[in-house]
């Protein structure tokens, strides 16, 4: 999927090419910081391997609230699609915003990876039971893409484009079966009894 940020007067807008051939547009709605925050979820999703987060998510299909379809024909029951994804990947797009922040804190605040994990596995220990999977190595890659991507998106004139690859397998739930018809059965017809002259 390619993924446009394009800088605006106020603030940033982001388009994504599935690749379905559609075309959606992302709203940008932080417009007081430096770096969007749909940027940090690019790093942070990519940095720790996130297949299933916000961008896996609109990469299979997913749409949010406020996003719109730009361009190209949308499948059919896409709608329905879009609500069975968002169901299916509701752990890891909520996990992806903890991510994003505080890979967002630590470019910020311009901790090292080793202190914003620490600070990640306190934040999981709150809202989840046992170790945090995300540890120092995909911490040190999150940072480092963002602090990349910071450096790209500053040098962005106010009309001009970020593009960006998102290059994380898409992964798509099930098609949900519908369930099977009961196939109807004859209804055993009466017996004739015995008359009542028999």
């Amino acid at each position: 999927m390619d993924i446009e940020f394009h800088r605006l007067s106020g603030g940033y807008r982001a388009q994504a090419v599935r690749d379905d051939g559609v075309t959606v547009l992302v709203p940008g709605f932080d417009r007081k910081h430096a770096v969007p925050h749909d940027l940090a979820h690019f790093a942070a999703e990519h940095g720790f391997g996130v297949a299933r987060g916000f961008w896996g998510s609109v990469a299979a299909g997913a749409m949010f609230g406020g996003m719109q379809v730009a361009s190209g024909r949308r499948p059919p029951h896409a709608a329905e699609r879009s609500r069975r994804i968002i169901r299916a990947n509701a752990d890891e797009i909520g996990i992806s915003e903890g991510l994003a922040a505080t890979v967002y804190q630590a470019y910020t605040d311009d901790d090292s990876p080793d202190v914003a994990a620490e600070r990640l596995a306190a934040y999981w220990s709150v809202t989840h039971t046992g170790p945090c999977p995300y540890g120092v190595p995909g911490m040190t890659r999150a940072c480092a893409l963002l602090g990349d991507l910071a450096a790209r998106w500053a040098g962005v004139s106010v009309g001009a484009t970020l593009r960006l690859d998102w290059d994380l397998p898409v992964e798509r739930p099930a098609p949900r079966r519908k369930p099977r018809r009961a196939t109807a059965t004859a209804r055993p017809r009466p017996q004739p009894g015995p008359g009542r002259h028999g």
